[in-house]
């Protein structure tokens, strides 16, 4: 008789939750933190703000909140400079969710 002994990376496993609190040394600041959830897959890691469905990846967990958190800003800016009747719902929506987190310092 064969056992399969099957191990499981924690990291991998299990969701972690970061919170952003900072977006230095950009010329935003933050109203509340951004909870961003990280989570590993088979290429790295996934990291999360669920609230406006934007997502980055990464290498490593810090990588992928770090890069999560520029694309939060390159989007907000983008979204910003498209204007609201250039916008469809779902960026719309975005915007929207990232306003009530960002502003401008």
């Amino acid at each position: 008789a064969y056992r399969l002994l099957v191990f499981f990376d924690p990291v991998f496993v299990c969701p972690v939750v970061v919170p952003i609190t900072t977006l230095d040394p950009d010329p935003y600041e933050l109203l509340r933190p951004i909870q961003a959830v990280v989570q590993g897959v088979d290429t790295g890691f996934i990291a999360t703000f669920f609230d406006a469905n934007i997502n980055a990846s990464g290498d490593t967990q810090t990588e992928a909140v770090m890069n999560l958190r520029s694309l939060l800003v390159d989007l907000f800016e983008e979204l910003i400079a498209l204007g609201a009747k250039a916008l469809g719902p779902v960026p719309t929506q975005q915007l929207s969710i990232l306003r009530s987190f960002i502003q401008k310092r």
